[in-house]
C-alpha cells in the first residue's frame, strides 16, 4: 500500500513540473487554427485594399479629362460671348460635382494606404495662426455661396511640430464638413494658446450628430443617420483622426441640436521637435 502511495506521489510530482509544456502544447494547438484566420483575414484585407487602391487610380484620369474639357468649354464660350446663364449654371455645378468625386477618390487612396500601413509623417516647426489664415484663403474665401470661415485666436502664440500636408487635410476636411452642415451659417475655428499646448475648435451651426453615433464617427465609411442626402464616402473623419494621432495629436467631439464641435490638441514645437 505504502508503495502505492509512493508511486502516486512521484506520478503528480510529474505531471505538477511538466504542467506548463503540456498547458503551452494545448495552447499551442488552439493557437494554430485562430493564427491561420488572422492570416488569412490580413492577406484578403491586403488584397482588398491593393484592389480599391488600383480601382480608385484609375478613376483619377478620366476626371482629369473631365476637369479639363470643362475649363476649356468654359474658357472658349466665355471668350465667344456664348456663356448664357443657362450654361453657366450647369457649368458650375458640373464642376462643383467633379471637386466632389475628386476629393471621394483622393479620401479613398488616403485611407488605403492608412490602412496597408501607418501614415508616415513629416512634421516641420509650424505657425498655425498663419498657416489657418492661407488654408482659409486657399480654400475657403471664394465659396459660391459667400459665406465665410470665421477665425479667431486666443492666448501667446506658438510654433507647433507638425506634417503640414496632415495638417491641411485635417482642417480642409473639418471645415468643409463645417460648411457643409452649417446651414447657410458661417462656421467658425478657433485656436486656443494654452499653457502646454494648443487646442483648435471647429464649429458648425447645423444639425448635430445623434449622440448613439458619436462613438463611430472616426469609423471609416460610417456616416451619421440624419446626414441624409448629402455628399460624402464617410472616410474623412477616420482620415483625419488618423492624422490627427500621426502628430502626437488628440481629437474629440461634442455635439447637440444646435451644432457640433470639433476638439483638436497639439504640443508645442519645444516639447516634441527636441
Amino acid at each position: 500500500m505504502y508503495f502505492v502511495y509512493i508511486t502516486i506521489f512521484i506520478l503528480l510530482i510529474h505531471i505538477l513540473r511538466n504542467k506548463p509544456y503540456l498547458l503551452s502544447t494545448k495552447n499551442q494547438h488552439m493557437r494554430e487554427p485562430i493564427n491561420r484566420h488572422i492570416t488569412r483575414e490580413a492577406s484578403l484585407l491586403e488584397i482588398r485594399t491593393a484592389y480599391i487602391s488600383m480601382a480608385t487610380h484609375e478613376f483619377k484620369t478620366p476626371i482629369t479629362a473631365i476637369s479639363s474639357s470643362i475649363e476649356l468649354l468654359e474658357t472658349k464660350m466665355q471668350r465667344d460671348e456664348l456663356m448664357l446663364p443657362f450654361y453657366e449654371r450647369n457649368l458650375s455645378r458640373i464642376k462643383e460635382e467633379i471637386t466632389i468625386l475628386s476629393n471621394m477618390v483622393d479620401d479613398i487612396l488616403i485611407s488605403g494606404s492608412i490602412i496597408a500601413s501607418s501614415p508616415v509623417t513629416h512634421p516641420e516647426v509650424t505657425d498655425a495662426t498663419t498657416f489657418t489664415r492661407t488654408i482659409k484663403q486657399q480654400y475657403f474665401d471664394q465659396r459660391p455661396d459667400k459665406r465665410l470661415l470665421k477665425i479667431k485666436i486666443s492666448g501667446t502664440r506658438q510654433d507647433i511640430y507638425i506634417d503640414r500636408s496632415q495638417f491641411t487635410s485635417i482642417l480642409t476636411n473639418l471645415v468643409s464638413n463645417a460648411f457643409k452642415y452649417s446651414h447657410g451659417k458661417n462656421p467658425l475655428l478657433s485656436l486656443h494658446y494654452r499653457k502646454k499646448y494648443l487646442c483648435i475648435k471647429i464649429k458648425d451651426n447645423g444639425i448635430g450628430i445623434p449622440e448613439k453615433d458619436i462613438r463611430l464617427l472616426f469609423t471609416p465609411f460610417f456616416r451619421a443617420g440624419n446626414v441624409g442626402a448629402r455628399e460624402g464616402a464617410g472616410l474623412g473623419l477616420a482620415i483625419v483622426k488618423c492624422f490627427v494621432n500621426a502628430n502626437n495629436g488628440t481629437i474629440a467631439v461634442s455635439s447637440d441640436t444646435t451644432g457640433t464641435v470639433f476638439t483638436i490638441t497639439f504640443p508645442y514645437a519645444t516639447d516634441t521637435s527636441s
